[in-house]
């Protein structure tokens, strides 16, 4: 009894260096399998927060279209990638960006592909939304170009004005 209380009484109670060395081991290994993982999908996010914001731009347009009983749209520029909710004047007959929204670019590495030109989304009093100046189909193809075939889809049905978000082209 008297030699295991010594022994107590003379232990430290810390970690060994050789226990230490391959805790730092077991991390170092764990951060090489995780990082190049974490680094992919930051090009994914920056695609789904690019695509995530023109939505909201666009039903934005389409729900001050409804609240305030006069046309709206969102202008595409493109190869810059990137768009503007502009206002119906209708005494002035002519359209004119909304306060507090000034033109907006897609996150670095992420450009609209499709329809490949600029365009026009115009939303009216009663929901619905229709073809701009240039042909807007009804989708607009995003694209991240660190990253091959990772794109994703804002559809938006005329007769209704709903938006949605799809993965892919």
């Amino acid at each position: 009894m008297l030699k295991t209380m010594n022994r107590l009484k003379n232990s430290t109670g810390g970690f060994q260096l050789v226990e230490l060395l391959v805790v730092i081991a077991l991390i170092l290994i764990l951060s090489v399998i995780a990082v190049p993982a974490i680094i992919g999908q930051i090009g994914h996010l920056r695609l789904s927060r690019s695509t995530r914001n023109m939505a909201t731009e666009l039903n934005a347009a389409r729900l001050k279209a409804i609240a305030q009983n006069t046309k709206y749209r969102v202008s595409f520029t493109l190869p810059a990638s990137s768009y503007l909710l502009e206002k119906w004047d209708k005494t002035g007959g002519t359209w004119g960006s909304e306060p507090g929204h000034s033109t907006r670019d897609v996150e670095s590495g992420i450009s609209i592909i499709t329809p490949g030109a600029n365009f026009i989304t115009e939303f009216y009093p009663n929901g619905t939304s229709t073809d701009g100046a240039g042909g807007v189909p009804s989708s607009i193809c995003i694209d991240n170009s660190s990253s091959a075939g990772d794109r994703m889809k804002i559809t938006i049905s005329g007769s209704t004005g709903m938006i949605n978000i799809l993965t892919g082209c």
